[in-house]
C-alpha cells in the first residue's frame, strides 16, 4: 500500500491544482486515507471526501501564509480532516451551556519553595521528568477527552509524588463514571476526579482503551488510595495557571477547539482570533504539561492532546500564552491533590 505522501508533502503539485481550481483528491488517495485511519463510509462517502478535499485546499492556503511569516503555525491533514467537528466534537445530548457540576477546592495549597510568577525565569516541561504517559487517540467517534485529561493529570501527579509513572485507564472512566458524565458523549473532568476519589481507578494495562463505551467492569475500592480533593482555579488568570503548572504539576484544562485551525493544527504556536474563553463555550479537555517561550520571544502553553501522535507536534500543541486567555485555557483549570 502506498503512503499518504501525495496528500501530505507534494505541496507544489497541490498548489498548482488549487490555482487551476481542480480536484485535489484522486480515488486512490481517498482510498489510502480511509485505509490508513480505518474509515468505512456507505451513503455518506462523497460527503466526507468533499470535506477532506476542501480542507486540503484550506491547509495549502494557510501554509502559504505560514511560509510568508504571516501566521505562526502550520496546518496539515489529520485523522479528523474528513469529519464535521461541529457534530462530532460537541457534547452530544448535553445542554448547550452546561453548568460546571463540581468545582472542588478553590484555594491553591502552595508547597515550600513556591515561586510567584515574576520569580519564574524559565518555563517547564514535565515530560522531561518522566511524569507524562504516551499520547493516546480517543478516536473520531468517542468524546472521551475528559477521561484522558483527568487520568493524565492524576497519573502525572502520582508520578511526581512517588517517582514512578503508572499509566491510568481512561476507558475505566468512560465506562464507569455515572451521569452527568455520558461516556463517549462527553463529560466533566471534575466528575471524573470525584469518581476516582470515591471508587479508585484501574491502570491502563488492566483496563485498556477502545473506541466505544461499554459496561463498567470495575469493582470499586474504598477508600481511594489516590487523592482526597481536587482544585479548580476560578480566576481566569494565566499567570496563576503558570505558577501552578511550574510549582505543582500538570493541569487539566478545557478549551474552545471548534475551529478549523485546531482540527488541522500541525506545528508552531497556535493562535485563533475567533477563539472563545467563556466556560460555556469550552468543549474539549486537554492536559497542560508545561509552558515556555520560543526563540522569537513568543510565549506558549505546552499541551497534551488525545488525538494520537500524528496530530500536531507528536500529539502535542503549543498554544499562545499571555494572549488574552487564548481559547479559554485559563478558564477552567483543575488538578488533583495527591
Amino acid at each position: 500500500m502506498r503512503t499518504l505522501q501525495p496528500i501530505l508533502v507534494q505541496v507544489l503539485v497541490i498548489l498548482f491544482l488549487v490555482e487551476l481550481a481542480m480536484s485535489l483528491l484522486t480515488d486512490l488517495e481517498w482510498d489510502e486515507y480511509k485505509d490508513r485511519y480505518k474509515k468505512h463510509y456507505t451513503s455518506d462517502d462523497k460527503y466526507h471526501r468533499e470535506l477532506l478535499d476542501r480542507r486540503i485546499q484550506a491547509v495549502v492556503e494557510h501554509n502559504r501564509l505560514y511560509s510568508q511569516g504571516k501566521v505562526g503555525f502550520r496546518m496539515g491533514i489529520t485523522e479528523f480532516s474528513d469529519t464535521d467537528q461541529g457534530i462530532l466534537f460537541s457534547f452530544r445530548s448535553v445542554q448547550p451551556s452546561p453548568p460546571e457540576p463540581n468545582v472542588g477546592e478553590t484555594t491553591v495549597e502552595k508547597p515550600p519553595g513556591y515561586k510567584q510568577y515574576d520569580q519564574i525565569t524559565e518555563g517547564i516541561d514535565w515530560r522531561q521528568y518522566g511524569y507524562i504517559s504516551e499520547v493516546e487517540n480517543q478516536g473520531t467517534e468517542c468524546l472521551s477527552c475528559w477521561a484522558f485529561s483527568a487520568s493524565g493529570a492524576l497519573e502525572a501527579h502520582l508520578a511526581k509524588k512517588h517517582s514512578r509513572l503508572v499509566p491510568l485507564s481512561a476507558k475505566h472512566l468512560v465506562d464507569c463514571v455515572p451521569y452527568q458524565n455520558q461516556g463517549c458523549k462527553g463529560g466533566w473532568v471534575s466528575l471524573a476526579f470525584k469518581y476516582i476519589r470515591d471508587h479508585g481507578i484501574s491502570t491502563k494495562y488492566a483496563y485498556p482503551y477502545d473506541l466505544k463505551q461499554g459496561h463498567c467492569l470495575w469493582k470499586s475500592i474504598l477508600p481511594s488510595k489516590f487523592f482526597c480533593v481536587y482544585v479548580t482555579l476560578n480566576n481566569y488568570d494565566e499567570r496563576e495557571l503558570a505558577e501552578v503548572v511550574y510549582n505543582i504539576g500538570p493541569v487539566a484544562v478545557s478549551i474552545d477547539h471548534l475551529h478549523e485551525e485546531f482540527i488541522q493544527y500541525s506545528a508552531g504556536i497556535l493562535s485563533i482570533p475567533t477563539c472563545r474563553s467563556e466556560r460555556s463555550k469550552l468543549r474539549h479537555s486537554v492536559l497542560v504539561v508545561g509552558f515556555g517561550t520560543d526563540a522569537m520571544g513568543n510565549d506558549y502553553w505546552l499541551i497534551k492532546n488525545s488525538y494520537g501522535t500524528e496530530w500536531g507536534e507528536n500529539g502535542y500543541l503549543r498554544l499562545a500564552r499571555n494572549a488574552n486567555n487564548m481559547c479559554g485555557v485559563a478558564s477552567l483549570p483543575q488538578y488533583p491533590l495527591v
